[in-house]
């Protein structure tokens, strides 16, 4: 049944309508916001190089300002931006769920930047679907639309192995190599830029977001991260 109304509204109304006993603990929702802060700061403080993907989030929303728009593109990188990131304000962070289409993210910042020029935009992307739509770079420079495309490195179909790890303790076939991403960049015009620290993601987002171009970020990243969250989790006791 479909319901048409207020969303704040109707979720209260939903709450108010429960039977005693079955109403949405507000503990619960401080001990879910506890376990979230404590991976951004996690990340934050996290020096390793390649970067976990606990510090690519945090310093994404560093980046951004509330009204800024990230476009998270489906793969490992989307779990974690789904998971963690903290959004302020509608249509701000866009992902693809349903069907999960690979590669939407830079064809659909070019949409959105088109759509919202005052905002800042950010497509963050696996080098899997960057590879599959990378050639959008040309019609975001060719258009002249500014926007940036953070690449998280990895050389892998990075949620496929996750779930395979999963599922059978094992993965293969998921390994791939990727061309000089900053000359591919440059190829078509746009700026590209190699993180080779975990302390340089943040300014060059900082400075890309700031520049009338079209620009591509390398950077390399580390999943391992993944399957500890998977255990972490495993661990965890409810009520939540």
């Amino acid at each position: 049944m479909g319901i048409e109304g207020d969303l704040s509204q109707s979720l209260d109304a939903l709450a108010a309508a429960l039977p005693e006993g079955l109403a949405f603990d507000s503990g619960s929702s401080k001990k879910i916001r506890a376990l979230l802060d404590e991976e951004l700061r996690y990340g934050r403080d996290n020096g390793a190089f390649p970067l976990v993907p606990q510090r690519v989030v945090h310093d994404v929303r560093a980046a951004l300002d509330r009204q800024d728009i990230v476009l998270a593109d489906t793969g490992a990188g989307k779990m974690w931006m789904s998971r963690l990131f903290p959004t302020y304000a509608p249509d701000t962070c866009l992902v693809s769920n349903g069907l999960s289409t690979m590669g939407f993210a830079l064809p659909g910042a070019i949409a959105a930047k088109l759509a919202k020029p005052d905002r800042r935009v950010l497509a963050m992307m696996g080098d899997g679907s960057f590879l599959m739509n990378s050639q959008e770079l040309e019609t975001a420079v060719r258009e002249r639309v500014p926007l940036v495309v953070l690449v998280l490195v990895d050389q892998e179909y990075g949620l496929i192995t996750w779930k395979m790890e999963l599922e059978l303790g094992r993965h293969s076939h998921t390994r791939f190599t990727n061309p000089d991403l900053v000359a591919y960049a440059e190829s078509f015009g746009a700026r590209g830029y190699a993180i080779e620290a975990a302390d340089q993601l943040l300014p060059v987002l900082r400075r890309t977001l700031e520049e009338d171009t079209v620009s591509v970020i390398a950077c390399p990243v580390d999943y391992t991260e993944n399957l500890r969250l998977t255990d972490k989790l495993g661990s965890l006791n409810g009520p939540f």
